[in-house]
């Protein structure tokens, strides 16, 4: 059985090297990683940096974070600068010029993978999820989330949302299959190699919508190369949120999972931590765990100490 590839995304490190490439990769090797991710944070002024530490063998690259590296008008991270699930042609245009130029630095770098974003429910005239928003944003800091399972005028608030957007997905979700089917259409055969993993995401209006998750897995197998990426924080929030329980999305959607985001999310909606440090229970969800197919990425705030992110690699290699 081969040893799992543990990554770290270099969107740790990313604001302290900025454009040193090379130096970025070195220390994600001293602090004992084998693989990388790069994220979503890369500018173009660090890609001949990474591109001499891979040929110096320093690490190796699991995965790439959409878009990557960034278009050069852009500073900072961007990963929802252009949306799949977009009605406009024009956008679309720009979410596959920029995908594309993704999928060849993947190739370059000899990636496996490509996480991507899918965009977000619209709308014109309201946006049913503030209130969920403006709720939780006058809770008391520390507050713990779990308890808004009792809390029955939060709980009327989340049944409203539901309402309002339970069949707004469908044709965001056509938008999204039919932009990635394009994608591995219009790339070159040997690019089309690299998998594209669609990931869950934290925020209410976020798609793919929790609810209807297995309805959008079976979409996506119109696509073969493209599959999904549980993010463990994103889920957990939403699990707060009383969205949606963890367990029961991965369990859904098992099947389609190419990769996996790992951080830990406090009781109080704080994700990005290290593993450990927060509410999430690992031992139920790494059963799901498949070495030999998966990609596992610790994604972890650049706030957080070396030290904290050398145990979560640590807590993640005890998990197999």
């Amino acid at each position: 059985m081969s040893a799992p590839i543990i990554s770290l995304s270099t969107s740790y490190l990313q604001p302290k090297f900025k454009d040193d490439g090379y130096a970025m990769l070195a220390e994600a090797a001293e602090m004992g990683f084998e693989y990388v991710e790069l994220g979503h944070s890369t500018p173009v002024t660090a890609v001949d940096g990474i591109l001499r530490a891979l040929g110096d063998g320093v690490v190796k690259v699991s995965s790439l974070h959409n878009f990557c590296p960034l278009p050069p008008y852009v500073k900072g991270s961007a990963p929802n600068l252009y949306s799949p699930a977009t009605r406009s042609l024009r956008e679309s245009e720009q979410w596959l010029r920029h995908t594309k130029n993704t999928m060849l630095f993947a190739q370059t770098t000899g990636a496996r993978a490509v996480v991507c974003h899918a965009g977000r429910i619209k709308k014109f005239l309201f946006q049913p999820e503030s209130a969920i928003f403006s709720y939780r944003d006058r809770l008391d800091d520390g507050f713990e989330l779990d308890a808004l399972a009792d809390d029955k005028k939060y709980l009327k608030i989340r049944d409203r949302f539901l309402r309002r957007m339970r069949g707004l997905t469908q044709k965001g979700y056509a938008n999204i299959v039919e932009n990635f089917k394009r994608l591995y259409a219009e790339i070159p055969e040997a690019q089309r190699a690299v998998a594209c993993g669609i990931e869950n995401r934290e925020d209410p209006q976020d798609l793919p919508a929790d609810w209807d998750f297995e309805e959008f897995a079976k979409l996506v197998l119109e696509v073969p190369q493209a599959g999904l990426w549980h993010d463990v924080g994103h889920s957990k929030k939403k699990e707060q949120l009383q969205l949606g329980r963890q367990l029961d999305l991965i369990e859904r959607t098992a099947d389609r999972i190419i990769g996996w985001h790992l951080h830990d999310c406090s009781k109080s909606g704080r994700d990005h931590i290290a593993i450990g440090r927060g509410d999430i229970d690992f031992k139920p969800i790494s059963k799901f765990f498949d070495p030999q197919r998966h990609i596992f990425t610790l994604e972890i705030n650049s706030s957080v100490a070396r030290e904290d992110v050398e145990d979560s690699l640590s807590r993640v290699r005890d998990m197999f």
